[in-house]
């Protein structure tokens, strides 16, 4: 640069940090304009479930990553110009050597954090000083929210930022569809019907995500690109005795946890239950989950056994980071409702370790599931459509209710021992809710993680 003057200027490094973050908000938004058109337009067939299938897969997955990468690229540049800014205020004064017998220590960046394991990575965390820690949450909520070993405690307050930077764009850069009525294909109503749903449910996640900022809703995780949410119900800290991982089944979104009562009824009933104040629960949704329509959800995905292979590592490593803040002689407890129980025990065989498992009408293991030695399993279930198709032999090999390793109890449904009830989707969400008509089941299960 001309006059010997070398460095940026702050406010064009600040302008492209903009231009970059908005950049990654609209491509965004595109992404979930398109997943809306992919499953909203009318497309029976194998062709159709097979391109619906890459798409959510690859094609949306790409965009997702090129836009968290518009927006940790736009992060960057807003640390370089506050960087730039703070050597510029020093003046000569920052060039000054180091006083002897002192050593700078490097800003943290997000290659440290590349390639290393959960424990590698809460070392890494430690040994930055309390301004290094604040000053990398500040810069880089995204990866300090959601990466496994940085303490829950950091995460929480990283995922403040990143819920209320999620509140801003859905305020100023998620429009509502408007119909076009010039369009006259038949399929377009469906396609925007779709559209406008999935705007709404976008749209009815700011109340929650303010609860988040507002720190009444703890969030473990959070990553909307990765289709990751993990909320912590009580406190995890060294006088934790138990701390349970509750996976719920197939249909689990993000909007699932808005208002409180979805995922959360299980393991917020639990965590109250202990008077001793000694539960925490961790609500796990860390990656994509069985959730496109009916047909697609519960014949294919919740089924496919690459589906689930995909899945387990990611939680996998979850409970890893989880086990890393585990007190002396605290008890992990693993619960898995429908399809939950399948990624959970599918989470075992990539070696995450649980003291005990217990599926709430729970699907077929993964292909070469075996019981781990020293874990405790219960199975909790009324008949129901899931059980009924796995006796018939239409859905997995072994399941639950099957398996030797697990402790079998099945209770009568509230309509009673019809023909009908076998076949109930009603009993088979039952299970996993806190209404009278399941106190006996809750009671169980409270008596087992206890111990009692």
């Amino acid at each position: 640069m001309s006059g010997g003057f070398y460095g940026a200027d702050v406010e064009q490094l600040r302008q492209l940090a903009n231009t970059m973050r908005t950049a990654g908000r609209k491509l965004d938004a595109q992404r979930l304009a398109l997943n809306g058109g992919v499953a909203g337009t009318p497309w029976p067939g194998p062709d159709a479930e097979v391109f619906r299938q890459e798409w959510k897969s690859v094609h949306s997955r790409s965009l997702g990553a090129a836009a968290t990468l518009l927006q940790q690229t736009a992060q960057d540049l807003l640390r370089h110009a506050d960087e730039q800014q703070s050597a510029s205020t020093a003046g000569s004064a920052s060039a000054m050597p180091p006083l002897p017998g002192t050593v700078r220590s490097p800003a943290p960046q997000p290659e440290d954090l590349e390639g290393i394991s959960p424990a590698e990575a809460k070392t890494w965390w430690l040994g930055l000083t309390s301004d290094q820690q604040q000053a990398f949450i500040r810069n880089y909520p995204g990866l300090a929210g959601n990466t496994n070993g940085i303490p829950f405690e950091a995460r929480i307050e990283a995922n403040r930022h990143n819920a209320q930077d999620r509140i801003d764009w859905l305020k100023n850069n998620d429009p509502e569809p408007q119909l076009n009525y010039w369009i006259l294909d038949s399929s377009y109503p469906a396609r925007f019907a779709a559209e406008h749903e999935e705007w709404r449910e976008r749209q009815e996640g700011i109340g929650y995500l303010q609860k988040v900022v507002d720190g009444k809703v703890q969030l473990a995780a959070y990553d909307p690109g990765n289709q990751s949410i993990v909320e912590l119900i009580g406190t995890y800290d060294e006088n934790t005795t138990t701390v349970i991982t509750y996976v719920p089944g197939t249909l689990s979104n993000e909007a699932s946890f808005y208002d409180g009562r979805g995922p959360q009824a299980i393991p917020g009933h639990l965590v109250k239950a202990d008077t001793s104040g000694g539960t925490a629960a961790f609500v796990y949704k860390g990656s994509e989950f069985p959730d496109g329509g009916p047909v697609e959800a519960f014949l294919i995905e919740a089924k496919n056994d690459e589906f689930v292979a995909a899945s387990a590592p990611v939680l996998a490593a979850f409970q890893k980071a989880v086990s890393l803040e585990l007190p002396p002689q605290a008890q992990t407890v693993g619960i898995g409702h429908s399809w939950g129980a399948r990624n959970l025990t599918g989470s075992e065989m990539e070696g995450a370790s649980y003291s005990k498992v217990l599926a709430l009408s729970g699907a077929a293991m993964p292909p070469g599931w075996t019981p781990t030695p020293g874990t405790d399993y219960a199975s909790y279930t009324y008949p129901d459509i899931l059980l009924t198709a796995e006796v018939n032999g239409l859905v997995g090999e072994n399941y639950p209710m099957r398996e030797p390793a697990f402790e079998k109890h099945i209770y009568a449904p509230p309509g009673g021992l019809r023909p009908a009830e076998m076949y109930s989707i009603d009993n088979h969400s039952l299970i996993a809710k806190t209404v009278p008509e399941n106190e006996k089941a809750l009671d169980d299960i409270e008596e087992k993680i206890s111990g009692r």
